[in-house]
């Protein structure tokens, strides 16, 4: 009886290790998937910082280079603004049709102020040199030297490139003091000028604000240095 008791708590005993054995197992299992599981998550941390911080570096150098082709594109539009501004203003020296005609009309009355006699006023044929146009005025003309002179003068006051072509001048008679005068007078035309001013009006005005106020920095500055230096 008594081995029989012993045998039972030897039982006992060694079914409670065993118990304790599996808790310790599964205790030892739960510790290493956790320390895997952490491991896991750093590591996945890492990389995923270190994937952000290459997209930022990669954003921030897109963004360097989007402001660098920015800058250069300002810089290409402000050029291409300065050039066709440019283009514009010389054009002012060119005549349109329109212009031509006035300019034409206004020889009368330039060679009444200056005694000289019209025989003769026509346009002459238009020849076409690249995107422009030569127009001429073919004149004959009846006056003193003199006079003739000052009415070439007042011609060239205009704004506008002319050119005095082919003159023939010889006197009247042997004996007479009046010159008979053949000339062309020639000019560069712009067809198309009317309708470009009328289109760039807005831009022309904003060039030409920006031209003043350029002009007058650099006005003010030359004052001031000349200030200082007095």
């Amino acid at each position: 009886m008594f081995g029989s008791n012993k045998n039972k708590s030897n039982s006992v005993q060694d079914e409670t290790l065993k118990d304790h054995s599996k808790k310790i197992v599964i205790g030892v299992s739960v510790l290493i998937f956790s320390i895997i599981l952490i491991l896991a998550l750093e590591v996945y941390t890492i990389s995923l910082k270190g994937s952000q911080a290459r997209q930022i570096r990669i954003g921030k150098s897109a963004e360097e280079k989007s402001k660098t082709i920015m800058t250069q594109m300002a810089k290409i539009g402000k050029e291409t603004k300065d050039l066709e501004y440019k283009y514009i203003k010389s054009l002012q020296t060119i005549m349109s049709p329109m212009e031509f005609q006035s300019f034409k009309n206004s020889i009368s009355g330039l060679a009444s102020d200056n005694n000289v006699f019209i025989t003769t006023i026509n346009e002459g044929k238009t020849q076409k040199v690249r995107d422009y146009k030569m127009y001429s005025i073919n004149l004959e003309l009846l006056s003193g030297y003199t006079n003739y002179v000052n009415f070439k003068k007042d011609i060239s006051k205009t704004p506008f490139r002319i050119n005095f072509e082919k003159e023939t001048i010889i006197r009247e008679t042997p004996s007479s003091s009046k010159i008979k005068v053949n000339a062309i007078i020639s000019a560069i035309i712009f067809e198309k000028k009317d309708k470009l001013f009328k289109d760039k009006k807005k831009f022309i005005e904003q060039m030409k604000r920006a031209e003043e106020r350029k002009l007058a920095r650099e006005k003010k500055l030359k004052e001031f240095k000349e200030q200082k230096n007095n």
